[in-house]
């Protein structure tokens, strides 16, 4: 895997390999992708095996320009049009059924066949430009393993591929994404829109735009029509369990499992907040009878409930930093799934397959 700076000749480049069948892992505002041409299904063919990722798991189509939209999709309602309007380019995916006549497993797996397809437009100027001079249709997921968590730079991309015979061809560099979690997942395919995975673009942020209350649905047993829907998704290897309540009911149950597990090197993702109050406890903890216990614990901050940018920017950082650190388990304090909380939330679910305590109060 090349790695290229993401000037205007590492942009050529990349273009080329995706334009000649190859794969390229580039910059979006979200995370990561891993790009390939979508209507090649060897290139995409590629991308699953190099993400070892399932066959049934769908893949974002990525475009340049809205009015591409209409390559993809049979029918594109007009309240699509005025999502695509008020946030593309930018952080919004929508699922549209099929035009006819397309490859059947565009939008997913060559093996496969599919009548929706994801589309965006990104906002990151890199993966724009990239798209735009390839000429292509580019499918991109997340540029990570499958299950683990999302790359947000470009290390996070070496790191994931380092010892892999099917690396992608080219890893270009273009610093630190904006955003951190990936795309808000809408499906367009009804007489109204369905959030099918939260994203920067909220359902508040969505509704206003269309003067209506957005709704998150999936159905139980469908097809996946959104990437992260059926599995294990956005993991880090250590079993993390989320901590709902008050923040000196959190950090209450966070030194009592650090005491009681003294064989465990436990990781603890929390805010300022409660990591003051767990400090104020630092003596009781550190002393049993007469001698003095030292916990195996690594301590990363969550970031102020009220910053939940960067909260969202960091989070995959912090679960692949306990990865490094080779924490046993991870104790993380919950958010308010309202705005992107939602988005977060979602992600903190699923890395940590549903384990969740309410404590007192629910967060």
């Amino acid at each position: 895997m090349r790695l290229v700076k993401a000037d205007e000749n590492g942009i050529q480049q990349a273009a080329g390999v995706i334009r000649n069948g190859g794969c390229v892992a580039m910059p979006t505002e979200t995370v990561y992708g891993l790009g390939a041409d979508a209507f090649n299904p060897e290139a995409v063919r590629a991308v699953y095996a190099a993400k070892d990722r399932p066959g049934d798991n769908p893949l974002i189509l990525h475009i340049a320009d809205k009015v591409q939209l209409t390559d993809i999709a049979a029918d594109v309602p007009d309240y699509a049009w005025k999502l695509a309007d008020a946030f593309w380019p930018g952080p919004l995916t929508l699922v549209v059924r099929k035009k006819a006549g397309l490859p059947p497993y565009v939008g997913g797996h060559p093996e496969r066949e599919t009548d929706t397809a994801g589309v965006r437009m990104p906002s990151h100027p890199v993966a724009l430009a990239v798209i735009r001079a390839s000429g292509c249709i580019v499918a991109a997921p997340s540029a990570n393993k499958a299950g683990t968590p999302s790359p947000t730079c470009a290390a996070h991309v070496e790191d994931d591929y380092r010892d892999s015979a099917l690396a992608p061809d080219m890893l270009l560099d273009g610093g630190p994404v904006e955003v951190g979690v990936e795309s808000t997942v809408v499906d367009v395919t009804g007489d109204a829109p369905v959030i099918l995975r939260p994203g920067a673009v909220t359902a508040e942020m969505a509704g206003e735009v269309l003067g209506q209350e957005i709704s998150g649905s999936v159905p139980s047993g469908s097809v996946p029509r959104a990437p992260g829907m059926k599995y294990r998704h956005y993991a880090p290897k250590a079993t993390m369990t989320l901590l709902s309540g008050p923040p000196k009911a959190v950090a209450s149950y966070i030194t009592t499992q650090i005491v009681s597990d003294i064989d465990a090197h436990i990781g603890v993702l929390a805010s300022p907040g409660v990591q003051n109050y767990i400090n104020s406890n630092w003596n009781l903890m550190s002393v049993q009878g007469d001698s003095v216990y030292t916990p195996m614990v690594s301590v990363l901050t969550l970031g102020d409930g009220g910053d939940l940018p960067a909260i969202a920017k960091n989070l995959y950082a912090n679960l692949r930093k306990f990865d490094e650190l080779g924490v046993d388990i991870i104790l993380a304090e919950a958010l308010p799934e309202t705005g992107l909380g939602a988005a977060i939330m979602d992600r903190m679910n699923k890395a940590a397959q549903g384990r969740r305590i309410r404590l007192g109060v629910d967060a």
